[in-house]
């Protein structure tokens, strides 16, 4: 057995160095794989930050946009209030009226009033209303006004969504 000790003693040795040098070598692959896991990761990381900057960046100008809209819808809404509410005031003051021109709706054709001589739209037959009447009908015109205004407030936003 003393004469097989230096043998068993090589193969050991050279197991062990084996063993040794695999090491190495496995801990270089996984190093390996680890730097390139790792430049993966970073190049997804940077790419979602520049994605999540471009969307911010699309985020804010659509607000920007919808914010001019808005303001622009509302300034005119406001204009068309305060045109309805000062044409309410001159007929509360009385120095407006409310005048319907009465037209046959069968041929829309407005009808002639009978003592006037001249042709033309002023010979159509008109109803004047009373200061009530005619704040009844500044009242609905102010209600359509807001009506047309939020409608076209609603379509533009819309619009500027589904670009």
């Amino acid at each position: 057995m003393n004469n097989n000790l230096p043998i068993v003693m090589a193969f050991v040795a050279g197991a062990a160095l084996a063993w040794w040098v695999e090491g190495l070598r496995w801990d270089a692959d996984a190093s390996k794989l680890n730097e390139s896991h790792t430049a993966a990761l970073k190049k997804q990381s940077d790419q979602a930050v520049i994605d999540l900057t471009n969307q911010q960046k699309r985020t804010e100008a659509a607000q920007s946009a919808l914010a001019a809209l808005d303001a622009k819808h509302t300034k005119e809404m406001v204009d068309e209030q305060a045109k309805n509410d000062k044409l309410r005031a001159d007929v509360a003051a009385g120095t407006r009226r409310v005048r319907i021109a009465a037209a046959n709706l069968a041929t829309c054709q407005l009808v002639g009033n009978s003592t006037s001589g001249t042709g033309g739209v002023g010979d159509a037959a008109q109803v004047e209303l009373s200061g009530a009447g005619g704040r009844a009908v500044f009242d609905l015109r102010a209600s359509a006004i807001k009506d047309d205004q939020v409608i076209r407030y609603l379509q533009d936003y819309i619009r500027k969504i589904s670009k």
